[in-house]
């Protein structure tokens, strides 16, 4: 019996050394937790997201046609030379007539900004008649790039650049917003918001869900708390999911769980369901806070509150490595038991966080009826 603990033992050594680099797991890591973004906004690039405002613009689908092969000649002809009126005569005669498609492609492939800013300029000198599409197109290329001051100049010379034909609308911004949020400059992305209101341009709720990660991300939670604040009282915008994702999230990753938590009680006022991920980040929340029986209950709430809501893997992995964090094996195994009753698959991190739990607990003979149960499974092979 001691040789069969002992080699017991080193196999699940070795089996911990060899997915060590599981260890240090966090829910953030996983590729469906707890990223605040919720599947409505694939679905609808009005409820808000970091770059979907820009997604149908910025990803022309290249088509098998004549106008794909015409784009893709001009864009190899101005990656791989310098912009000159030679260029141009070569653009000339390669396309004597511009069509949409054409230029959105070209605009798409061309690698280096200002010569996108360049071509754009050339088509519109060429009688191309520019709509809101590939205004915003050309921004989203200028802030990807973070040519911010030249993303800036461009946004407010559209209305000039196209006659008054494209008026600047909440998009435009909330592109030049998520730009300098990517480039961690807070404060100018609250001065855009500043210049929308003195020039008359209404925010919508993407605004606002472009805006607050970027203040949260960086720790400034009074002062989102204020744009928040704003958004109800001073543009009556209405907040929806997404926004309460962003608000928990951010709250709970600045130690604020108390503060997610009311964010969470809000959002009946609203008529906004939590969905998932509004779930799997509060758990995550309370769990790092060490509110790990107030997690539990979160989720017991989740599976009496609706049918069609249910917790997921990430959920009760979450909620397992909360347990073992605490040091309660006995709980991180019933929460085990109860995920695999209601026939979820443990993944990889799930089987790490539980026995690297029993490892520390010394549970050798649970680890080995847990992977005994792994390779009968065949779902997961150590």
């Amino acid at each position: 019996m001691a040789l069969q603990t002992r080699a017991l033992s080193v196999s699940v050594n070795r089996f911990v050394n060899s997915i060590s680099k599981w260890s240090s797991w966090n829910p953030s890591q996983l590729p469906s937790t707890l990223r605040y973004s919720s599947s409505q906004l694939t679905k609808n690039t009005d409820n808000g997201a970091d770059d979907d405002d820009g997604k149908k613009e910025h990803n022309v689908k290249l088509k098998s046609s004549n106008k794909t092969k015409r784009a893709r000649s001009m864009s190899h002809i101005i990656n791989n030379k310098p912009w000159s009126n030679d260029l141009e005569s070569s653009l000339s005669s390669l396309s004597p007539s511009l069509s949409k498609t054409t230029v959105l492609q070209t605009l798409h492939l061309i690698r280096t900004p200002a010569k996108a800013l360049h071509f754009f300029k050339w088509t519109q000198d060429n009688g191309f008649t520019h709509d809101d599409q590939s205004y915003f197109m050309m921004l989203e290329i200028l802030g990807r790039s973070r040519n911010l001051n030249a993303a800036r100049n461009f946004l407010f010379s559209i209305e000039k650049r196209s006659g008054g034909a494209v008026r600047l609308e909440d998009r435009f911004f909330n592109s030049l917003i998520r730009s300098y949020g990517r480039a961690g400059l807070f404060q100018e992305s609250i001065k855009v918001l500043m210049r929308m209101k003195l020039i008359g341009v209404s925010p919508s709720v993407v605004t606002f869900n472009s805006l607050l990660p970027i203040l949260l991300k960086r720790g400034r939670t009074n002062m989102a708390k204020k744009v928040y604040d704003e958004m109800l009282t001073t543009y009556g915008v209405t907040p929806d999911t997404y926004t309460f994702n962003i608000l928990i999230r951010g709250f709970c990753m600045n130690s604020m769980v108390d503060e997610g938590f009311h964010f969470f009680k809000e959002m009946s006022r609203f008529g906004c369901d939590p969905d998932i991920v509004t779930y799997n980040t509060l758990v995550d929340g309370l769990c790092r806070a060490g509110k790990v029986r107030i997690a539990h209950n979160l989720l017991k709430g989740m599976l009496k509150k609706s049918l069609d809501l249910n917790p997921n893997v990430v959920t009760y992995t979450t909620l397992i490595r909360g347990y073992c964090m605490k040091q309660d094996i006995a709980e991180a195994l019933v929460v085990f038991e109860e995920m695999v009753c209601r026939g979820l698959k443990p993944n990889r991190i799930t089987y790490n966080t539980i026995i690297q739990g029993l490892c520390e607990a010394q549970k050798l003979d649970k680890i080995k009826e847990i992977l005994d149960g792994t390779l009968m499974g065949g779902g997961f092979i150590p």
